[in-house]
């Protein structure tokens, strides 16, 4: 009998929501934080700081995310390139680094005046030596993207080349998500599927608490759904928590990791 789930969106600012959990409380933080390059999010992010600012107010965050990380929790950060090492010397300070997993993506954004970025990277901690990860699902999840009409497993390693970043246009993937009948993504930035599931499904237990900080699109709350795991979404846009919760209505639990599909329609509400 499968687990029923509950999922909740919370409209707010990280800092401030978090504060209200109890410590311990989770199994899994996700962060996708904003990168602080002046993209708009709307009225209500920043994402234009003074460099030391923008820091401070990362480990802030991350101070209080591990306090309500439970003793075998795992913690992902997802950061560009120019943060990374930044933000890892902060994470030492409260958890342990186990990977720096790379996200090699062919459909780069064009630059004149530097070398395409084709990378970034999810930064993965624990909070103490005890903590959950489970080889079978994540080398299952690897042949269910990979290799799904194969019986070969391939294991899954620290360097994630097979899922594409989401365009937009005529080259935007199946799993964008539009305004209705429009062309036009609904989010400034959407994540992938797959690279949440491969993170739940390797952290989690089925029934697990997962905290979904910097939602955004709520692709990780989508994915908690899929894989039969609560979540609570922080975002603090308002119109993007309404957008989130329509998103989580459309999708559907999957009974086995084997019945993800290889592709799916286009989401439009």
């Amino acid at each position: 009998m499968r687990t029923k789930t509950k999922h909740v969106v919370i409209c707010g600012k990280v800092v401030d929501e978090l504060s209200k959990f109890e410590d311990n409380e989770f199994d899994l933080i996700v962060a996708d934080p904003p990168f602080n390059k002046d993209k708009d999010y709307g009225e209500f992010t920043d994402d234009n700081r003074k460099l030391e600012d923008y820091y401070s107010w990362v480990e802030d965050w991350i101070r209080l995310s591990f306090q309500k990380l439970k003793e075998t929790g795992g913690f992902y950060i997802y950061i560009n390139t120019q943060h990374l090492g930044r933000l890892q010397v902060i994470c030492e300070k409260y958890g342990i680094w186990r990977n720096t997993i790379a996200w090699h993506y062919t459909n780069p954004t064009p630059s004149k005046k530097s070398y395409p970025k084709t990378w970034s990277a999810f930064l993965f901690f624990t909070k103490t030596d005890s903590y959950k990860f489970f080889e079978v699902e994540r080398m299952r999840v690897h042949h269910t993207c990979v290799d799904r009409y194969d019986d070969k497993v391939i294991r899954l390693y620290d360097c994630w080349s097979d899922v594409s970043k989401l365009a937009s246009g005529y080259l935007a993937q199946q799993e964008c998500v539009f305004y209705p009948r429009t062309k036009n993504r609904i989010f400034t930035y959407q994540l992938p599927l797959e690279l949440l599931r491969r993170i739940v499904l390797t952290s989690t237990d089925e029934g697990d608490e997962v905290l979904d900080l910097f939602s955004h699109s709520g692709t990780t709350s989508c994915a908690c759904k899929e894989c039969g795991r609560n979540s609570v979404a922080v975002e603090v846009n308002p119109e993007y928590c309404e957008w989130i919760n329509k998103r989580l209505n459309k999708v559907n639990r999957w009974t086995l990791v084997k019945d993800i599909p290889h592709s799916r329609s286009k989401e439009t509400f």
